[in-house]
C-alpha cells in the first residue's frame, strides 16, 4: 500500500515571514498611498488605485507564487496592513468601517493570489523530483 501524495506544510517560521512581509507591503503602500493624496487613509485619494493596487497585486502575486499553498493568508496579511495603517495614520474611530472598507478593496489582490497560487502550484508540479 503507498502512503498519498501530501506536500509538506510549510515551517511556522517561515509562514511568519511571508505573513509579516504582506503585513508590512500593505501597511507600506497604504501609508505612503496616503501621504502622495494628501489624506489620512489611502483609499480616499485616486492615487491608491491608480499605483497602490497594481502594487499590491504584484506583491501578493509574488509571494503567492512563491509560497502557493493556502495563498488566500498573504492577501489578509496585506489587508490587515492597510487597516493597521489607517488605524495608526488615519481616524482609529473607525476602525470596523476601515476593515469592511479594506476587505472590499482587496478583491483584487485575492484574484491575484489565486493566480499566483496556480502559477506557482504548476511549478512546482512540473519541476523534476528526487528517487529519493
Amino acid at each position: 500500500m503507498t502512503e498519498p501524495d501530501v506536500k509538506p506544510k510549510a515551517p511556522l517560521l517561515r509562514d511568519g515571514k511571508v505573513h509579516l512581509t504582506a503585513f508590512v507591503a500593505g501597511f507600506i503602500v497604504a501609508t505612503a498611498m496616503a501621504y502622495m493624496g494628501g489624506t489620512s487613509v489611502a483609499w480616499a485619494t485616486p492615487v491608491y488605485y491608480v499605483l497602490g493596487w497594481p502594487v499590491m497585486c504584484a506583491m501578493v502575486y509574488w509571494l503567492a507564487r512563491r509560497f502557493p499553498y493556502n495563498a488566500w493568508r498573504w492577501t489578509l496579511s496585506m489587508m490587515l496592513g492597510q487597516v493597521f495603517s489607517s488605524i495608526f495614520f488615519g481616524n482609529a474611530s473607525f476602525v470596523l468601517q476601515a476593515m469592511l472598507f479594506v476587505t472590499l478593496l482587496s478583491a483584487p489582490q485575492f484574484v491575484a493570489g489565486v493566480f499566483g497560487a496556480r502559477a506557482g502550484a504548476a511549478r512546482e508540479d512540473s519541476t523534476p523530483q528526487d528517487p529519493l
